[in-house]
């Protein structure tokens, strides 16, 4: 199995632990680290929006929680219609942990739908100062 449908498999799997009861838009999220681990999250709504969590938010907490640091591959997973790209906000968490030529990957049930590099979603990112 590629790392690409290793990352399909495990953010489909994780969406299935999704909290959605706001949206009902059940999502999850798999890195691939550059040290070849692989993390997973599932968005976590609440009733006080905005805060709850977005699926790539806790692949990167978990992520870091794990030791890892940089991003090699990212693929972001709903079974809705539409596949769902990453919002401005988990764009620059991305962009945090990631070269601008990471691929993200958006997919629903069919597969792999799109596929962007981080430059091309978040073309001048805020970065350090």
């Amino acid at each position: 199995m590629s790392n690409t449908q290793k990352l399909l498999t495990l953010a489909a799997e994780t969406s299935k632990n999704a909290h959605c009861p706001y949206s009902g838009r059940a999502v999850g999220a798999a890195v691939l680290a550059t040290d070849g681990k692989f993390y997973a999250g599932c968005n976590v709504e609440n009733v006080s929006f905005p805060i709850g969590t977005c699926a790539e938010s806790g692949a990167i907490a978990a992520m870091v929680a794990g030791g890892s640091r940089k991003i090699a591959e990212i693929l972001v997973y709903t079974d809705g219609p539409k596949p769902l790209l990453p919002c401005g906000a988990c764009r620059q968490r991305i962009a945090e942990f990631a070269d601008p030529k990471v691929l993200i990957h958006a997919a629903n049930s069919d597969g792999i739908r799109q596929t962007y590099t981080l430059d091309e979603l978040l073309p001048h990112c805020f970065s350090e100062f």
